[in-house]
């Protein structure tokens, strides 16, 4: 894992492999854009971002899997999780790298939706299939804003590693523009 810090915009670890954070899903959300190229190796890679602004300091983190595929598209499928925001206590965590506090695990709807419309933005990926199936939030911290940061940074990284650059100069590039 590396942790991609700029200065007055953000800190980002980035990781590749599996991570502790997976989930049931309940529902998926699917969206698709047209695909850039092809790429026979599979990457699992997740994200997390930190954020401060005075007192504030919002935080996410998703993960997912991207296996290539034939076609002219690329394939996004979110994992939504169930919350139930009155057992708060009773539901899973998963330790932060950027933050003292830990994660719930899981992808409430509303962040879901942010990841699913953050997906159809910023740099093309190869034909296949994302899938999102790893995330953390904060009951205080996270919001739709920075999921859809997360998110962009975890696809702008994917995209970097597949086709061949460095992945944590692409995270830097895209955070000095937050």
């Amino acid at each position: 894992m590396t942790i991609v810090e700029v200065e007055r915009h953000g800190l980002v670890a980035i990781g590749e492999g599996d991570h502790p954070a997976a989930y049931q899903a309940v529902e998926w959300l699917r969206s698709s854009q047209p695909a850039i190229g092809a790429v026979a190796n599979p990457v699992r890679m997740h994200v997390e971002v930190l954020r401060r602004f005075g007192g504030l300091a919002p935080r996410a983190l998703v993960g997912g899997q991207f296996k290539p595929g034939q076609g002219d598209q690329t394939q996004f499928a979110v994992a939504v999780a169930t919350f139930d925001l009155f057992d708060a206590d009773e539901e899973p965590t998963c330790t932060s790298k950027l933050w003292k506090e830990p994660f719930t695990v899981g992808l409430p709807i509303e962040f879901a939706q942010a990841v699913s419309s953050a997906l159809s933005e910023g740099p093309g990926l190869p034909a296949g299939t994302l899938t999102i199936d790893r995330a953390g939030f904060d009951l205080v911290n996270s919001s739709e804003m920075i999921f859809g940061q997360a998110t962009a940074v975890l696809k702008t990284a994917m995209a970097a590693q597949l086709s061949g650059q460095d992945a944590d100069a692409a995270a830097r590039s895209l955070v000095s523009t937050w």
